[in-house]
């Protein structure tokens, strides 16, 4: 996984249940789809031992949604495949966006120093906005730092301030010389919401609102912590290593310590939405799209190039360009499959979850269509 998690283990024990259910819109190729579809989704959700999952493949002329198990281990509750879970650096996607679009208006350039809004920050006056997008900079990861753990499990409905994390980031920057590696930071996206922020003078969750959200009226996603919400009622969870327990994780920590790292909620069908318009529609102009897939080389196999908060990865139907994410209960994974003309989302409210096995399992279905 290329994301990072956010707290420590904490004990318990719980009762896990199954149930199931799918929807589908019209379409011959979705009609023939279906049951393959939620019958994989079933058999990968009972293989990774996942409490539940969402899953939406828009195609060209249809879409499949499906789910599998429990929103709620106790008392046991079905998963719905409108259910809303919280999709960690899915986010940094929506944030990447953002300061492309903002690049075509000519109000933000890429190849500006991060030290024309944050001075003090190590090393800012050689790390510009395209680093901090493509995780090059050097930017110590604030979710590995040891004071953040200790203040987060100490004090879990803290709420955090940019301010703090980047704080937390500096203390241990640089990582390495910006520009000189790739390694992921969750520092990177602490930062570029502040600039984003800064530069347009509206906090990021209404930028997000006003230029993604409301014009693909994704109705079901938005920054937890950042702004008024529907009443969030999918639990997520992680396995207690010492007996196999179910351990609900949903309040381990306060959202604004994800932010525009990692604050993001939205169901199945809003994400691959997302990045169906992304490559699609007219989200990013063609010059901002050839930007973002200007890839940069990492160290994972499976995941072998990185963006701008996009990563190029390797599926049974050809490349994915999309992105994972994983947060204190939940682990998501989602892509646009160009071959195909097809984009995936699959959520779940496990924590650490083989969620590349759920979207390997569904994609096997599609690769013999």
């Amino acid at each position: 996984m290329l994301t990072h998690r956010l707290g420590r283990r904490v004990l318990g024990a719980m009762l896990l249940l199954w149930v199931s259910g799918c929807e589908k819109e019209e379409g011959p190729l979705c009609d023939r789809l279906a049951p393959r579809l939620q019958h994989a989704l079933e058999e990968a959700a009972s293989a990774g031992e996942l409490p539940g999952v969402t899953a939406s493949l828009r195609l060209q002329d249809c879409t499949w949604r499906g789910s599998a198990g429990v929103s709620r281990v106790e008392p046991a509750t079905g998963m719905k495949v409108e259910d809303r879970l919280r999709v960690g650096s899915i986010t940094k996607s929506f944030v990447a966006v953002v300061a492309l679009q903002l690049q075509a208006e000519g109000r933000l350039s890429l190849d500006a120093p991060l030290a024309t809004w944050v001075p003090d920050f190590p090393r800012a006056d050689r790390i510009s906005v395209r680093q901090l997008l493509n995780h090059t900079s050097g930017a110590f990861n604030y979710t590995q730092s040891q004071d953040f753990l200790a203040q987060a499990e100490a004090s879990p409905g803290k709420t955090w301030t940019p301010g703090e994390l980047i704080a937390l980031g500096a203390a241990k920057s640089p990582a390495f010389e910006p520009g000189t590696r790739w390694d992921y930071s969750n520092t990177n996206y602490i930062l570029l919401g502040h600039i984003l922020e800064s530069v347009t003078g509206t906090p990021l969750a209404q930028q997000l609102r006003t230029r993604i959200l409301e014009p693909l009226a994704l109705d079901s996603t938005g920054l937890d912590g950042a702004e008024p919400l529907p009443p969030f009622v999918v639990r997520g969870y992680s396995r207690d290593p010492s007996n196999g327990a179910w351990v609900d994780f949903t309040d381990f920590i306060h959202l604004s310590a994800a932010g525009a790292a990692g604050a993001l909620v939205s169901s199945a069908d809003d994400v691959s939405a997302f990045y169906q318009a992304l490559f699609e529609r007219s989200l990013l102009a063609p010059a901002q799209l050839a930007e973002m897939t200007d890839w940069v080389a990492t160290p994972l196999p499976t995941m072998p190039g990185y963006g701008l908060g996009l990563v190029r990865a390797v599926t049974p139907v050809g490349p994915g360009h999309g992105h994972d994410g994983e947060i204190p209960g939940f682990s998501a994974l989602a892509f646009y499959l160009p071959e195909r003309k097809a984009s995936l989302a699959v959520l779940t409210n496990r924590e650490a979850a083989d969620v590349s096995g759920v979207t390997g399992r569904l994609l096997e279905v599609l690769a013999t269509e």
